[in-house]
């Protein structure tokens, strides 16, 4: 238990030092915090101390991070209102389409021609498409915030089609669970399974929650013990996390999907600001950063040496495919270049989901293979994370450095 306690305090501690020295250099505290993970994986690479060692494989931070991905997939689902969904504009759902077809095709192709021929690599090329499909709403929306300009036509683009982008990857998850239960190369009918599952799992759960959101709230707003709202919102999750495992798909559904329904109209402002805050502290306060730093001490930099052209490309295709798959739409749809342009490079980073997604991938093995470039693909795809993830709020700065706040 005591190695544990410490290796709680040294983890918390360096991701939560890195994590605010990032803040302070424009970048998202994630950044800091998986820097924190990579800082101890060259520790134990070079240094050879048995007590970091220990680390990579603690159950306890396996543990840690299961409630890492459980929790921020709960806060993004609170963050998102179901009718900010339905409203968006042509130009957000155009700007969300390419923004997911055209980086997942060409992820998809690099790794097909790039990963040797093994039982899993239509499961492993549509991990990598998948990856590089998904886009960072939290930073998206800090550097905008920074830059005066999330109430610009460029900033709500970005800001709606990357939450349509989060959605689609959560959906998109649902097919590579089923592809990595199925073990090989899912004919025409087991994908049609798994979507049917996931359009049952949708029908289920939303049918639930909008009959049942309301009769909650009013519950909760008669209980008289501490945190009603967290515990309820804690029981929906994991009903729907249960629900998602019944039909074989990965449970994190369940926790977004809750979150989705426990709003401020529900609830009230102040139950709702209340529930928020309480599930924001636990996430971003430890479970997060536990989560982040895991995926940092499992990075093995022998991906940089080992297959320095498959990551070089990977960052070059995951930076264009975003570029052109959302700026050409936004431009199309009235656009100036240099606005179009915003939302491309706006639409780039990477971050929780992502990660996520190839964290549950890491669990279920599909790394697991002799190959040198299949065992380094998990490091690849999370350098390429990390890299569009610090590049975006870079380029959006120099990009309109001179840009005023224009609110529509």
């Amino acid at each position: 238990m005591i190695d544990h306690l410490i290796h709680l305090i040294l983890l918390l501690l360096l991701a939560r030092f890195l994590g605010e020295v990032a803040v302070r250099l424009g970048q998202p505290a994630l950044v800091g915090e998986i820097l924190a993970g990579l800082l101890l994986a060259l520790a134990a690479l070079y240094g050879n101390v048995s007590f970091i060692l220990e680390l990579a494989d603690s159950t306890f931070l396996d543990l840690a991070s299961e409630f890492g991905i459980f929790f921020l997939l709960l806060i993004a689902g609170l963050e998102i209102a179901p009718g900010e969904l339905l409203r968006h504009s042509a130009r957000s759902v155009g700007v969300a389409l390419g923004g997911v077809v055209v980086p997942l095709t060409l992820g998809f192709a690099l790794a097909w021609l790039t990963i040797p021929e093994n039982p899993l690599l239509f499961v492993q090329a549509l991990l990598v498409g998948v990856s590089l499909a998904i886009s960072a709403v939290p930073v998206a929306v800090g550097v905008f915030m920074d830059l005066g300009m999330l109430h610009t036509s460029t900033g709500r683009t970005v800001v709606a089609a990357a939450i349509l982008d989060d959605v689609a990857g959560l959906v998109l998850l649902a097919l590579l669970v089923g592809a990595i239960a199925a073990g090989n190369v899912p004919g025409v009918e087991a994908m049609l399974w798994v979507v049917g599952k996931v359009a049952l799992f949708f029908l289920i759960a939303g049918t639930t929650g909008y009959f049942a959101a309301s009769r909650i709230a009013d519950f909760v707003a008669r209980l008289r013990v501490p945190a009603s709202e967290f515990s309820a919102l804690l029981l929906l999750a994991l009903a729907f996390s249960g629900l998602a495992e019944i039909l074989g798909l990965d449970f994190i559904l369940g926790p977004f999907v809750a979150g989705l329904f426990f709003t401020a109209k529900n609830l009230g402002t102040a139950r709702f600001a209340r529930l928020k805050a309480t599930t924001s502290d636990l996430t971003l306060g430890l479970f997060a950063p536990l989560f982040f730093v895991s995926i940092g001490i499992r990075v093995d930099f022998a991906a940089l040496t080992v297959m320095p052209g498959f990551v070089i490309s990977l960052i070059v295709i995951a930076l264009l495919g975003k570029i052109f798959g959302s700026g050409v739409p936004a431009w199309l749809s009235g656009l100036t270049r240099k606005e179009a342009l915003g939302v491309g490079i706006g639409m780039s980073g990477r971050g929780a989901v992502e990660l996520v997604i190839v964290s549950i991938a890491l669990e279920a093995g599909l790394f697991d293979h002799p190959d040198p470039v299949i065992a380094n693909l998990f490091s690849a795809l999370v350098l390429m994370a990390l890299v569009t993830t610090i590049l975006t709020p870079i380029g959006l700065r120099l990009l309109f450095r001179s840009e005023k706040s224009s609110a529509l």
